[in-house]
């Protein structure tokens, strides 16, 4: 009984650490993202004001890292989400197993 309490305990703490990671890296996706609009409104904005090529490619070159950042970021989201329901469908068996075994004990000693 140890062990399945034990084991019960690492899968709600994998539960609390994949929560903490989605929300952490959710926070960065949305900071990306402020970060693409900013640059999007900074380049349509030199480019109406005919700033050189340069640095209109050097926007353009900055907004492409930041998309490839947040595919990276969801990537690890889908991840970390995966994680998550991995370790909530572990808790959710143990404590339907734990369940299971209260109920036989209380049948055996009702009966």
């Amino acid at each position: 009984m140890k062990a399945a309490d034990h084991v019960v305990q690492t899968y709600r703490r994998q539960l609390e650490e994949r929560r903490q990671e989605i929300a952490g890296l959710e926070r960065l996706a949305q900071a990306l993202r402020q970060q693409q609009t900013k640059i999007d409104r900074e380049q349509k904005a030199a480019e109406a004001a005919g700033s050189s090529s340069r640095h209109i490619a050097a926007m353009a070159e900055r907004r492409a890292r930041i998309e490839q950042s947040l595919a990276e970021v969801d990537v690890q989201i889908r991840q970390a989400r995966d994680g998550l329901s991995e370790a909530y469908y572990g808790v959710r068996r143990y404590e339907i197993a734990a369940s299971a075994r209260a109920e036989q004990q209380r049948r055996r000693h009702a009966g």
